[in-house]
């Protein structure tokens, strides 16, 4: 597929990705219903982040135009968030689309499962400690001179709410990955087992 047409091909699941259904609840046959899945987990995952950063952006363009004092600095800091989890979001979209669930044994996948299960782990301590440092930033600005109470506690404010917003978006996520994981144990087991089983009929033959 050539490059543009690439691009074009993540834009549209961009769009569509977010209001797309996971079928998580139907029982798992084969590898390929996991890796089904866990791709549109990770793409419905970076669609939300990409709105989020989208609205952080346009609203925050549209509040410095109108709004002065605490809240021009809340929609300043927010709008900053939106373009940085925008870049984020369209760097990791391909690796998400394409890269990581088309090579490899199936062994190989579920340990990837497991290894972005550990990274949304690492980031939801992240979250928290985003909204703790937003807490600090708010109450630092209580013993600021009076001309920048409203710049630090503006910060604040919207490292707290930035921090709400992707502790609750890593956690949601994160409990879908979980789920992906416990619907397709079964087939794992299935396929420890049969591979114990071929391991000891060839160790037999040689015997």
């Amino acid at each position: 597929m050539p490059h543009h047409a690439s691009k074009m091909y993540h834009f549209r699941y961009f769009l569509t990705e977010s209001s797309s259904k996971l079928h998580l609840h139907e029982p798992i046959d084969e590898i390929r219903d996991f890796d089904v899945r866990h791709r549109g987990i990770l793409r419905k995952h970076i669609a939300v982040l990409g709105w989020w950063s989208v609205l952080n952006i346009v609203l925050g363009i549209v509040a410095l135009i109108w709004i002065s004092g605490q809240w021009y600095y809340f929609m300043m800091m927010n709008m900053v968030w939106g373009m940085i989890n925008f870049m984020v979001s369209m760097m990791v979209i391909n690796h998400a689309f394409f890269r990581k669930f088309r090579k490899g044994d199936c062994l190989e996948r579920f340990e990837v499962q497991r290894h972005i299960e550990k990274m949304l782990i690492f980031n939801i301590g992240l979250d928290l400690s985003y909204i703790f440092f937003g807490l600090f930033l708010h109450a630092k600005g209580c013993a600021m001179p009076a001309d920048r109470v409203a710049l630090w506690q503006g910060f604040g404010i919207s490292v707290i709410a930035q921090g709400i917003f992707l502790f609750g978006l890593d956690n949601y996520f994160h409990y879908l990955h979980l789920l992906n994981f416990r619907k397709a144990q079964p087939y794992l087991e299935k396929v420890l087992w049969e591979g114990e089983a071929v391991v000891k009929e060839s160790e037999k033959g040689i015997d």
